[in-house]
């Protein structure tokens, strides 16, 4: 466990040094294939330090390897990344969380969702992927470092308004990350270990632990408490969005391509459409490999491309409406640092 934990947070250090892409032109604010998608920049990175996936471009994991991680691979432009949930809008829409660099560490910081009023940091941890429950708590992933080497993870939570409490659900003996929860008491997670990440879940009032299936980032559904969607890494190496349904066995590939991977899926509000980010090379001269946001109907028809800038384009949330939708983008700064950016949804 200690080795492959010790080749995680080597990769992973090393994505973090490197950019997908270029810092030394400035990305513009859209493209002419989002002219309809009236972007609004809700963060000012002069201001705000917003984190957001590490991306290498500079090779390919092997199959093999990218089955044993939790990584977003492709092998068409040698792109992958680490994906995970660093934005989300609060259950009534009025306010937004993201992850952001603070004294050293990474934490989660609340704002409106436009941008007004100043933040408040909810988080004195080191933080990866998180979520925000519909019973008004962020559960978060919570990084124990091991050594200089590694570092494993486990499921905490706080009230995300008030209060210091943290609550530890998972024991940190191994790699938990991105929690998700309906209702506050079934909470699930993903869980890496040497045969590769697969999906778990703990029940809040006797602490019950349960494997569910294989795969990483899962995404809830609504009504359905024994079904989710999720990210599984195929034999050939590409990240799939799939449909489980872990109590009556049933398993359905919903988002497969031959030359990206799709990563990060979230529901919308009405249950039609999943929302992903996955890997392109942008359509302008500079053919930069980078990530765009996707939509697909639940029935894996009608994949749509949402964004087409040469940034980074992430992390997608719906607001509760879901008339919009909030990601996370390197574009139009000169360093490309992330920030939180805003669009209309309009299929």
């Amino acid at each position: 466990m200690i080795r492959h934990l010790r080749l995680l947070f080597i990769l992973t250090t090393a994505i973090l040094l490197s950019a997908c892409g270029s810092t030394q032109d400035l990305t513009p604010t859209y493209t002419p294939e989002e002219s309809a998608l009236g972007l609004v920049k809700v963060t000012d990175e002069s201001s705000n330090s917003v984190i957001g996936p590490a991306c290498y471009s500079r090779g390919r994991l092997s199959s093999s390897l990218s089955q044993s991680l939790s990584v977003a691979n492709s092998s068409e432009g040698k792109l992958y990344w680490y994906p995970g949930r660093y934005l989300t809008v609060s259950p009534d829409g009025q306010k937004i969380a993201y992850v952001s660099r603070l004294d050293g560490q990474n934490n989660i910081v609340v704002r409106g969702a436009l941008g007004q009023s100043s933040t408040t940091q909810r988080t004195f941890r080191n933080v990866k992927g998180f979520s925000w429950g519909a019973d008004g708590n962020l559960y978060f992933t919570d990084v124990n470092a091991i050594n200089a080497y590694a570092s494993n993870s486990y499921i905490s939570v706080i009230n995300a308004e008030q209060g210091a409490l943290v609550t530890q659900l998972t024991n940190g003996s191994v790699n938990d990350q991105d929690p998700v929860t309906l209702d506050g008491k079934t909470v699930f997670f993903y869980r890496d270990s040497k045969k590769g990440p697969s999906i778990w879940s703990i029940n809040r009032d006797n602490g019950t632990l349960t494997s569910c299936a294989r795969g990483f980032s899962p995404c809830l559904i609504p009504g359905n408490p024994n079904a989710f969607y999720c990210v599984r890494n195929s034999a050939s190496g590409r990240s799939e969005i799939w449909y489980v349904d872990f109590m009556s066995g049933q398993e359905t590939l919903i988002l497969s391509d031959a030359k990206r991977s799709f990563a990060n899926p979230v529901l919308s509000p009405d249950g039609r459409w999943i929302l992903c980010e996955g890997n392109t090379v942008s359509t302008d001269k500079k053919k930069k490999k980078n990530l765009d946001i996707f939509a697909v109907r639940t029935d894996g028809t009608q994949l749509t491309q949402l964004t087409y800038n040469s940034s980074i384009d992430a992390c997608p949330a719906f607001s509760p409406d879901g008339r919009y939708v909030y990601f996370l983008s390197t574009r139009a700064n000169d360093k490309e640092y992330y920030n939180v950016w805003m669009m209309r949804f309009n299929l």
